[in-house]
């Protein structure tokens, strides 16, 4: 583990060995997990755009999203039949 001091995993609480690097339950990577919690704690969440995006902005991707998958598979079932 990063620090050497974690026993658990922060995310589900298994019991994970001091050196682990990842948990042995859920799999989460205990360095991505510290760097992750000390961006946090020092407010740089630059990194983490959809932290940072607003409402609207979020909206507008998820829309442009599915209309893309609708398209494509509109274009699928066109070319294959």
């Amino acid at each position: 583990m990063v620090s050497g001091s974690m026993t658990h995993c922060p995310k589900c609480n298994s019991p994970a060995g001091s050196e682990a690097l990842e948990c042995p339950a859920c799999g989460i990577l205990f360095s991505k997990w510290q760097e992750r919690e000390n961006n946090v704690t020092s407010g740089n969440l630059a990194r983490y755009s959809i932290a940072n995006a607003t409402s609207s902005e979020f909206n507008w991707t998820i829309l442009a999203i599915v209309v893309g998958v609708v398209i494509l598979s509109f274009l699928f079932v066109q070319y294959n039949q």
